[in-house]
């Protein structure tokens, strides 16, 4: 999460969504007096290389993390700082989502589910759907808008054109890898439709 007194805007941060990319490139036009949330060692190094500003006025609070949710921002910055900002978040196709994270699972050398057994974990699936929670209260999206990770460089250019600042985004985590639709087998896209139903009906997706 990211709250910038400077340029009057709150980044809600969601799950494989390029997020570590947008804090990195946000982070970068942060004053001293703005809220930065800590990334993973390794991303720390990069948003440095980039130029970015590091973890800032995190510290004193144990609940600021870098997903935070829009309830737990507004208790921290108040209503109606949360009001006067441009609040933004970002989506993706639930379907996608979960492949890419069944990857970067997939990465570590004690992962050994296949990709059947991982869309019928709940817990993993659980964690996913955190997304959308994210950038509502109450089921309502309460953010100003909420971007398509697959409309990312059109998403990037309204940010820099709103927030009057000029976006350069890096690939922290640059992803690869056959289509999505490449894993799913009998059954996988189903239970992914159930889960992520609101997500899919709300921004249109498909598998």
């Amino acid at each position: 999460m990211i709250a910038s007194h400077r340029h009057r805007f709150v980044f809600v941060k969601t799950r494989k969504t390029a997020g570590t990319s947008l804090e990195i490139a946000l982070s970068r036009h942060c004053g001293p007096a703005d809220i930065v949330t800590r990334i993973s060692p390794e991303d720390e190094e990069l948003r440095t290389a980039a130029g970015g500003v590091g973890p800032q006025n995190d510290d004193t609070d144990p609940s600021s993390y870098a997903h935070m949710g829009a309830r737990r921002v507004i208790e921290v910055l108040g209503r109606d700082t949360w009001d006067a900002y441009f609040t933004f978040a970002v989506e993706r196709n639930p379907f996608d989502v979960v492949a890419s994270s069944y990857r970067y699972s997939a990465r570590k050398p004690t992962f050994t589910k296949s990709f059947a057994e991982f869309v019928r974990t709940p817990k993993r699936m659980e964690r996913l759907a955190l997304n959308e929670r994210l950038y509502r209260l109450d089921g309502q999206v309460v953010v100003d808008r909420v971007y398509r990770y697959e409309e990312l460089p059109a998403a990037v250019a309204d940010m820099s054109a709103r927030l009057g600042i000029a976006l350069d985004l890096p690939h922290a985590k640059q992803g690869s890898g056959p289509h999505y639709r490449e894993l799913y087998g009998p059954g996988d896209a189903d239970i992914v439709a159930q889960r992520f139903e609101r997500t899919i009906r709300e921004f249109g997706y498909e598998f």
